[in-house]
């Protein structure tokens, strides 16, 4: 795993923690949420060229990932789209604080 995305879970993990509202969830059920939740983002954003300069477009990415997760976690489904929303308001918070984030 390269360091950046150690860097991304951890901050991540730290922010979901904080918030506490998925304390409910299983530690192994809750870091396999959270590694999934990532591991889809990376390959949607492979999928649509975002590495490549493409716009990241939030709406499809949250439905992708939502519908993606849902389907790997069907008895956690009534968590999934909050733990969607926040993944990607920390993972935003993530990229803003070491400036990789560019607003159009």
């Amino acid at each position: 795993m390269e360091q950046s995305e150690t860097t991304a879970k951890d901050y991540i993990e730290k922010c979901f923690l904080e918030q506490g509202d998925f304390a409910i969830l299983p530690p192994d059920v809750f870091n396999a949420m959270l590694a999934r939740v990532m591991e889809l983002d990376e390959t949607f954003m492979k999928d649509t060229g975002v590495n490549e300069g493409a716009v990241y477009d939030d709406d499809k990415a949250f439905d992708h990932l939502l519908e993606k997760l849902t389907a790997d976690f069907p008895r956690e489904k009534m968590y999934c789209m909050r733990f969607v929303e926040d993944y990607m308001d920390y993972q935003e918070r993530y990229l803003s604080s070491i400036g990789a984030l560019e607003w159009e």
